[in-house]
């Protein structure tokens, strides 16, 4: 017989039993986080850099932001061959190279005295080095190590790049008002050079079967669980006996034929799964930005004040962080499908939201819509990465995975120059909302005629 605070830590014996140890999987994970966190804001923190560089130098805001239109576009350009490489020879030797490559860029920048080193050094190198640290070797490694938790595996990862700017922004922007952007460039070229490379170096293996294991123990560990009775005593005696029901979660491949195929670049762009989806992404990368980029804009044009639309900004960007947590914990417990309709669904109402704010300065109503943008893009994140891996897994992952991100890319560029055009238009937002709308919609449509659900399929079962 137990007492009652012995049957609580019996039980979570005899759980922790069931699971051994911590999978090295989730050691994996959190190399990766750190890395996008170090990584991601690299795009994001030239809008802070770029006003101390222009108020050094006499250049125009249009041509010194080329630079960032050059890393966008190399960084895509450069996707499929970043996740070749990672295929072929593992991101222990990859990765530091990235991270080399990136730092020389940053120390480039801080010396720089002429656009056009802007050009090379953040516009080329900074990209092709952060493109090899990125999404797509990234979301390869971890997809290698997980097929059960792949979902929840992939959100934590995608959620490091919404941390990483939360912390390094506000640090940067204290940096360049402390000791200048030269200096800052300095700084961040370091960190990004020590941390990653040293936890790549230490940590991060390609595959399970390098570390002596297989994709069979994240299978057996983690959720599977036996029948425990807790006994309940008082003054000796037996007052109560519980027995647990608990469960497992299982991994059930529907098309064996597709699943086991070992897919490449070219076999994969013969199949509509592959378009689809890489129309999925492109698609929902171009009604994002369709909204994104205007949406200070829209804000200020309705009578909102400049503060408030900087602290939408902020707000979604905090809860895109949870929305990809949760988008990862869904992609496993509903299936990758649903998890994407339903963030394209939280999107169509932030679109209905925005558009009832501009009728009437409202802030509640904007503040409502930033929670709602900031899940519903969060979610689609870890649900598209999720896909893409359940369809494509095997040795060339990287390298397929690499072609779909860069749909995502032009989409987003064409989403990003549509929303000008369009208000250049028509002098106002109703037509971007309306196509934004439009191809969000599309969006959730062709995740069905995808259907990974349908090649592998992860379900709770009742451990007997």
């Amino acid at each position: 017989m137990r007492k009652i605070g012995q049957s609580e830590q019996q039980v979570s014996a005899e759980i922790a039993g069931a699971s051994r140890s911590i999978y090295y999987g989730w050691f994996i994970v959190a190399v990766c986080f750190v890395v996008i966190a170090m990584v991601s804001p690299l795009i994001s923190s030239f809008s802070i850099f770029y006003v101390a560089v222009l108020h050094d130098f006499n250049w125009s805001r249009g041509s010194t932001a080329i630079a960032l239109s050059i890393h966008l576009v190399l960084g895509g350009l450069t996707s499929p061959f970043a996740g070749g490489l990672i295929d072929r020879f593992g991101p222990r030797r990859v990765m530091p190279m990235g991270a080399l490559l990136t730092a020389v860029a940053l120390l480039w920048l801080s010396q720089s005295t002429a656009l056009w080193q802007f050009y090379v050094a953040f516009g080329v190198l900074a990209a092709i080095g952060s493109t090899m640290l990125h999404i797509v070797p990234l979301t390869t490694i971890v997809s290698n190590w997980f097929v059960r938790n792949r979902g929840t595996a992939i959100g934590i990862v995608t959620a490091g790049s919404g941390a990483g700017q939360l912390v390094l922004l506000p640090l940067l922007q204290y940096l360049i008002n402390l000791v200048g952007w030269r200096e800052s460039y300095v700084l961040l070229g370091a960190a990004i050079l020590i941390i990653p490379t040293t936890l790549i170096l230490l940590f991060l293996y390609s595959r399970p079967d390098d570390r002596g294991l297989s994709a069979e123990d994240e299978m057996r560990r983690g959720r599977e669980r036996k029948e425990v009775d807790v006994v309940v005593e008082e003054d000796g005696k037996e007052i109560e006996r519980k027995k647990g029901v608990v469960h497992k979660s299982e991994v059930i491949i529907v098309d064996k034929e597709w699943a086991d195929t070992e897919w490449a670049v070219g076999k994969a762009i013969r199949t509509f799964r592959f378009w689809a989806l890489t129309l999925v992404t492109a698609m929902f990368a171009a009604g994002f930005f369709l909204i994104s980029v205007q949406l200070v804009a829209y804000l200020e044009d309705k009578g909102y004040s400049k503060i408030l639309a900087a602290s939408i900004v902020g707000l979604q960007g905090f809860i895109n962080v949870a929305g990809k947590f949760f988008g990862g914990f869904l992609c496993d417990r509903i299936g990758r499908e649903k998890t994407l309709t339903l963030s394209i669904a939280v999107f169509l109402i932030c679109i209905v939201l925005l558009g009832i704010g501009g009728l009437t300065v409202n802030p509640f109503i904007i503040y409502v819509f930033a929670i709602c943008y900031g899940m519903g893009y969060g979610m689609a994140l870890p649900a598209l990465m999720t896909s893409a891996a359940d369809l494509f897994h095997g040795e060339h992952f990287g390298s397929i995975l690499g072609v779909m991100i860069l749909g995502g890319f032009l989409g987003g560029a064409i989403g990003t120059w549509l929303g000008g055009y369009f208000f250049d238009l028509t002098h106002g937002y109703r037509l971007n909302f309306l196509v934004a709308a439009s191809v969000m919609f599309i969006s959730a449509s062709l995740i069905w005629k995808a259907r990974p659900g349908r090649v592998r399929l992860v379900r709770s079962a009742q451990v007997n």
